[in-house]
């Protein structure tokens, strides 16, 4: 019995360190002793207790490491998804501020030489008109030469993009469009309707007086300014309505609407715009039809009485004409007075209604991007 018993009570010693194996070996040796003593029974039952507590307890550790572990992984991996959605947030955000210093260098280039060239081209063309008869024919042929090579060398830059589109009042063919393409489409296309008009103002330099009069080249300069200024009103129209459509996300219905409701929105504000410059068009199709005179033909006694001297040009009298103030003066001077003014030069009586003031061959400033 003895042997028996300690060789149980050494089980018992190595069993603390044992795996559940062994822990489950000494638990059926135990229930084969308990028929010898009872003693050894309690002890091995005690035995057998502290060696399930130790196997769970083993059990049950790395379970919990386990899900400890799976929870550090869990919330790092929340840490990575975020980071992608930053960096992609950050990189768009760096992109666009690099397409928008792209588009200011671009813009900022290319507007200082059309601007340039306009402002060259305008003061030309009305020094030319001032000098009338003596104008220079290889002058004005010169501009209507550099104002077509600055249009096509423009169109073939970009002719990728076919700019010219936007003339006949089509859409250019860029494949991405957001605000600042279309305000520097929109910009460019407004300065060549400028280029263009102008060059029929060269053309118009170049007919011979006596083929057309200096007068009747005046209204022409009058109509050709007030039909360019109504055509730049409409080629953007297009461009605009089509970016205004696509500006919300066309997969859902408010992307929809408010795409609808931003180009109704333009399209209201360029009817209103177009009817209140109708009557002003209006008036300047009348005047080019009617031509009206501002007083009638002098006679050589009147032309005596003011010494045979025009007040204007101080040089003798050119086809006089007497205005309604008595006062004589050369049609082409007066004519070219009634341009700016709407009264006498000397007693400043209203004598015309109106001011041509492109009757002087100049072009509008104005830059028309909406």
């Amino acid at each position: 019995m003895q042997p028996n018993c300690s060789h149980l009570h050494n089980i018992q010693g190595s069993g603390d360190d044992s795996s559940s194996q062994s822990a489950h070996t000494v638990r059926l040796s135990g229930e084969s002793s308990c028929h010898l003593s009872g003693d050894v029974r309690i002890q091995l039952n005690s035995a057998v207790g502290e060696a399930r507590e130790n196997a769970s307890s083993r059990h049950s550790r790395p379970g919990s490491q386990s899900r400890s572990h799976g929870h550090a992984h869990s919330e790092a991996g929340g840490l990575d998804d975020s980071t992608p959605d930053s960096e992609e947030h950050s990189g768009s955000s760096l992109s666009e501020l690099r397409y928008l210093l792209q588009w200011l260098h671009k813009s900022i280039s290319l507007g200082i030489g059309l601007l340039t060239t306009y402002m060259y081209a305008n003061k030309s063309i009305v020094n030319q008109v001032f000098l009338r008869e003596r104008c220079s024919k290889l002058q004005c042929a010169w501009l209507l030469v550099y104002l077509t090579g600055s249009s096509l060398l423009l169109y073939y830059t970009f002719h990728s993009q076919s700019l010219y589109y936007s003339l006949i009042f089509l859409n250019p063919t860029v494949d991405f469009m957001n605000f600042w393409e279309v305000l520097w489409i929109v910009g460019v296309t407004d300065f060549i309707l400028k280029f263009l008009f102008m060059g029929f103002k060269c053309f118009i330099l170049l007919v011979p007086s006596f083929m057309m009069s200096f007068k009747s080249k005046g209204y022409w300069y009058m109509l050709l300014e007030e039909l360019c200024q109504y055509y730049r009103m409409f080629v953007p129209i297009p461009v605009w309505f089509r970016y205004l459509i696509g500006y919300g996300e066309l997969d859902s219905v408010l992307g929809w609407t408010l795409g609808i409701l931003l180009g109704l929105l333009y399209l209201i504000l360029k009817l209103l715009s177009f009817f209140g410059q109708l009557r002003n068009f209006k008036q300047v199709l009348r005047i080019f039809c009617t031509r009206p005179h501002y007083g009638v033909t002098a006679s050589k006694r009147q032309c005596s009485e003011s010494d045979d001297i025009c007040s204007i040009c101080q040089a003798e009298f050119q086809k006089p004409i007497l205005l309604i103030c008595q006062h004589t003066f050369c049609e082409e001077c007066i004519s070219l007075w009634f341009n700016r003014e709407k009264t006498c030069p000397l007693c400043r009586t209203v004598i015309s209604d109106h001011v041509n003031k492109w009757k002087d061959g100049a072009t509008s400033m104005h830059l028309q991007i909406f």
